[in-house]
């Protein structure tokens, strides 16, 4: 089996070694070819792409080869490539690697919670400056989460903090009912039901319908004194109008680890806007991650050589 590889220069010798072990049992005809130049599926005729979503893979792909049956991203996001190559039936597979982040992205969110709640930033403060304060500190029971994204991250993360006592309500496309959330939203039900939560959680896959979904209306519905955490797309969220209800005061805090823009430029001022945590794109990074997704890649091509459902498919029409 021919089976392309699209990685960045730096990872390109690291995941050839990898996936060359994680599969050579499975598939004992593999052979592994670079793709990284620009029209080079063209070129190479591969039946199976590996890699993450580069621009050269994303163009290739808007022109692939009659070889080509199926790709699997070794990341969870595909927006880009789905946007490249338009809503439309494609004659090849898509396969990403959900589900693998959902436990580091329950401990993110706990985390980045907790810093509000307990206090955290005042006691590094005032460690600091040698002084001793003995304020109040929040705590999660009791409290309402509004998970946007009942999926592969969403109901993991719902499960944690229902066992700490938080009412935990989801939004979603399918509102079929689904444990631990107690009510499954529409997402256009979103600006009527975000003000009765104390926790706003963004998971949400970047689509046509989702774009720009927290807009200022939204964000100015939500609950005096209400967190927002992004761990999505910065295109969900409308940056200046969090920024603005940041400084008013209007919200308890914030944290986002995506933006519109990546790096997030020095000069923005969201690095200076009030009560806002900034976390570099690192909710879903942990020491497991390359493994775990090569179990997906294992599982996935187990399914794909017994001609059966991918376990992880993508669906262009869906937008995820």
């Amino acid at each position: 089996m021919k089976v392309g590889l699209s990685f960045t220069p730096q990872s390109y010798d690291d995941w050839e070694r990898k996936i060359r072990l994680s599969l050579a049992e499975l598939v004992p005809d593999l052979t592994l070819h670079d793709c990284r130049r620009p029209g080079s599926l063209l070129d190479l005729k591969p039946e199976v792409v590996v890699g993450h979503e580069s621009d050269v893979l994303i163009d290739d792909l808007t022109t692939p080869p009659a070889s080509l049956r199926w790709v699997q991203v070794m990341r969870s996001g595909v927006d880009r490539l789905l946007e490249a190559i338009g809503g439309a039936p494609v004659t090849f597979r898509i396969t990403n690697v959900r589900g693998i982040h959902a436990q580091a992205m329950a401990e993110y969110l706990l985390a980045v919670l907790l810093h509000f709640e307990k206090r955290i930033g005042t006691f590094v403060e005032n460690g600091v400056h040698g002084h001793w304060e003995r304020p109040t500190l929040g705590q999660l029971a009791g409290k309402r989460l509004l998970v946007c994204g009942a999926g592969g991250i969403g109901l993991p993360v719902g499960a944690v903090f229902d066992g700490l006592g938080v009412t935990v309500e989801a939004v979603a496309r399918e509102t079929s009912p689904r444990p631990p959330f107690r009510c499954v939203h529409p997402l256009s039900a979103l600006p009527d039901v975000i003000g009765a939560f104390d926790y706003v959680f963004c998971a949400l896959p970047l689509t046509h319908e989702t774009r720009d979904v927290f807009n200022r209306g939204v964000i100015d519905a939500m609950k005096p004194g209400a967190f927002f955490v992004n761990v999505a797309r910065g295109e969900l969220v409308d940056e200046w109008a969090l920024m603005e209800s940041l400084r008013a005061g209007r919200l308890g805090g914030s944290v986002l680890d995506a933006f519109r823009e990546e790096p997030l430029p020095s000069d923005s001022p969201l690095w200076t806007t009030p009560n806002l945590l900034i976390t570099p794109h690192v909710a879903g990074r942990f020491p497991l991650g390359h493994e775990l997704g090569l179990a997906v890649l294992r599982d996935n091509m187990t399914a794909y050589l017994a001609g059966s459902p991918l376990l992880t498919e993508v669906f262009p029409q869906r937008g995820y």
